[in-house]
C-alpha cells in the first residue's frame, strides 16, 4: 500500500483528492463546525492508503481514507507506536473517461508514529491483486503479527 497526505492538493495526490472530495469536504466542515480553523488555507488533516491495478483497458484503485471525523479507533500498540482505525474505503474503476466510484464500507488503516528504527518490516499494510479470482487482498501487520479483523478479500467487479 502507498499513503498520500491529501491535506494540501497537489499534482501527485489529485486522484485520490478526486475520489474522496465530499469526505474531504465534510472532514474540512468538521473542522471549522469544531472553531478549528488553522487549515483554512488547505484541507484538514487528511490521510489516505491505496493500491493500484494497472491494465490496459482499465485501473482500479483501492483507497482508505483516514480523518478525524470518519474514523473510529480499533486498537492501539503503544509499545510500537502503531495505531488501527477503522475508516471509510472505496474502489474507483476507471475505463477510458469513465469512473465508477463505489463505497466499500469500512477497512483498517494503520498510523505509525514513527517507523521503526531497528526492524522496517515490522508493521505495514498490503494489498495484492489475484488475477484468477478478480479479487484484492489486504491486510495489516503490527509488530510482526496479522491484525484481527484487518485482513479480507475484495472482489473487483467487472
Amino acid at each position: 500500500m502507498s499513503y498520500a497526505n491529501l491535506q494540501v492538493p497537489s499534482p501527485a495526490t489529485a486522484t485520490y483528492i478526486d475520489i474522496w472530495k465530499d469526505a474531504i469536504d465534510e472532514n474540512n466542515r468538521h473542522y471549522e463546525q469544531r472553531g478549528d480553523r488553522r487549515f483554512a488555507g488547505a484541507n484538514a488533516p487528511a490521510n489516505e492508503a491505496h493500491f493500484v491495478i494497472w491494465s490496459s483497458r482499465r485501473s482500479v484503485v483501492f483507497s482508505v481514507l483516514d480523518t478525524a471525523s470518519q474514523c473510529e479507533a480499533k486498537t492501539a500498540f503503544p509499545a510500537v507506536g502503531a495505531t488501527v482505525k477503522l475508516c471509510p474505503m472505496r474502489i474507483a474503476i476507471y475505463e477510458g473517461l469513465q469512473v465508477r466510484t463505489m463505497d466499500g464500507g469500512k477497512a483498517c488503516f494503520l498510523e505509525l508514529d514513527k517507523p521503526s528504527p531497528t526492524d522496517a518490516t515490522a508493521s505495514g499494510s498490503y494489498a495484492s491483486y489475484d488475477v484468477a479470482r478478480r479479487a484484492l487482498k489486504t491486510g495489516l501487520i503490527v509488530n510482526h503479527v496479522a491484525v484481527d479483523g484487518c485482513s479480507f478479500d475484495v472482489p473487483i467487479p467487472r
